[in-house]
C-alpha cells in the first residue's frame, strides 16, 4: 500500500476523533513537524507529529502509537496552562512556533484563534527572535558549563545534546528549530543563509573527528544492533521499536545526499541513547566503546568535542551580542 500524505492526515483526524474529541479534559489537539503543510512529502518512514494539549493532570508525556513498521503516531501531551500567556510564547523556542502555523484539528472554544493572533503579533520582532535563539543558548552554555567543571559528569548523550541546543540557537535566527532527526542534514544550509559558514566547520567538530562515509557505513549494522536492544525496554520513548526504521531511513537518505557526513549525527545521538537506556549486553557495550574511539567520543578526545562546543558557543555569543547592537537592544 502507498502511503500519501492525505492517508496519513486521515489517519490523525481519525485518532483525534476517537480519542481526544470526547474528551472534556483536551482543549486542543494540532498535527505539528513535518507532514503539517498541505503538500509536504511522506518519507519512506515518518512520524505523524501530534501536540495535545491538555486541561488537568496529564495521562502521560508522550505516547508512539505503530502505524506499520514504517510510520507512527507520535503524541506530545502538554499542559495547556503552558499557552495560557501567548505574549511570552513568542520568546520560547519550541512553544512559540508550535503555535505559529500548526494544522488544527481540534479545539473546545476559540482557544486557538486567540492564542495563535498573540503569537503571531511581533514574532518577528528582533526583540523576541534573540529571546528564542538564547532559550537554546543559555541551555547549552548551562550544559557546558556544569561538565567543564565536573568532568564526571561527561558523557557523549549529554555533550551531544548540548551541541543540538547550540545549533538550534543560531538557526533560530532565521526560522524554526532543527529536529533531532535532520539536524546536521538541514544545519549546513541554515547556517549559510545567515552568513555564518565559519560555523559549520565547527559544527561538525563538535559532532565528531573527521570519519570517511565509508567507515560510517561500516557502522551501521552496530547502530541497529544495540538500538534493537535498546527498544525492548526503552526508558526513552525515542528508542521505541517502532523508531528504529524511522531513524535508519534519514541515517540512509543522509548517506545517499550531498553532505553525507551528516549521517553521523543521527547515528551517534541515537546510538548514545541506547547506550543510556542501561540494557545493553557487554559485547555491544564494547562495540560502542570501539566506535567511540573512532569517532573521537572517548574519555581521551572528549576534551576535544567540550572545546569545540565552547568555540560554536562563543561564536553564538559574539553573533547574538551583534544582532543585539544591530537593533539596539
Amino acid at each position: 500500500m502507498r502511503i500519501t500524505h492525505d492517508a496519513l492526515l486521515k489517519i490523525a483526524k481519525e485518532t483525534v476523533e476517537k480519542r481526544f474529541a470526547h474528551d472534556p479534559r483536551v482543549t486542543a489537539v494540532f498535527l505539528v513537524g513535518s507532514l503539517r503543510p498541505d503538500h509536504a512529502s511522506v518519507e519512506s518512514a515518518s512520524d505523524v507529529d501530534l501536540l495535545v494539549l491538555h486541561n488537568g493532570e496529564l495521562p502521560r508525556d508522550r505516547e508512539i502509537v505503530k502505524l506499520s513498521n514504517e510510520y507512527h503516531l507520535d503524541i506530545a501531551y502538554e499542559d495547556v496552562s503552558h499557552y495560557a500567556h501567548p505574549r511570552e510564547l513568542r520568546g520560547e523556542g519550541w512553544r512559540g512556533w508550535a503555535m505559529w502555523d500548526p494544522r488544527l484539528l481540534f479545539q473546545r472554544g476559540r482557544f486557538f484563534e486567540y492564542t495563535q493572533s498573540v503569537v503571531r503579533a511581533q514574532f518577528e520582532e528582533p526583540v523576541n527572535i534573540i529571546t528564542r535563539s538564547r532559550f537554546f543558548e543559555e541551555k547549552a552554555r548551562s550544559a557546558w558549563s556544569e561538565m567543564q567543571f565536573d568532568f564526571e559528569s561527561i558523557r557523549p548523550l549529554k555533550v551531544l545534546e548540548a551541541f543540538f541546543n547550540a545549533a538550534n540557537s543560531l538557526v533560530s535566527l532565521n526560522g524554526a528549530p532543527i529536529p533531532e532527526r535532520k539536524l546536521m542534514a538541514e544545519f549546513p544550509a541554515r547556517a549559510q543563509a545567515l552568513d555564518q559558514s565559519e560555523l559549520i566547520h565547527t559544527a561538525f567538530e563538535c559532532v565528531s573527528k573527521n570519519v570517511s562515509v565509508e567507515n560510517i557505513r561500516n557502522l551501521l549494522p552496530g547502530w541497529e544492533k544495540a538500538f534493537s536492544t535498546a527498544s525492548q525496554s526503552p526508558s526513552d520513548l525515542r528508542l521505541h521499536p517502532v523508531r528504529l526504521s524511522y531513524y535508519r531511513a534519514s541515517i540512509e537518505s543522509q548517506l545517499a545526499s550531498d553532505t553525507p557526513r551528516s549521517a553521523l549525527w543521527t547515528m551517534l545521538h541515537s546510538w548514545a541513547l541506547a547506550v543510556d537506556n542501561n540494557n545493553l549486553p557487554e559485547d555491544q557495550i564494547q562495540a560502542w566503546q570501539s566506535v567511540c574511539i573512532e569517532t573521537g567520543w572517548d574519555a581521551v578526545q572528549l576534551h576535544e568535542r567540550l572545546q569545540a562546543l565552547d568555540e560554536f558557543l562563543d561564536g553564538m555569543e559574539e553573533i547574538l551580542e551583534q544582532v543585539s547592537a544591530d537593533n539596539g537592544l
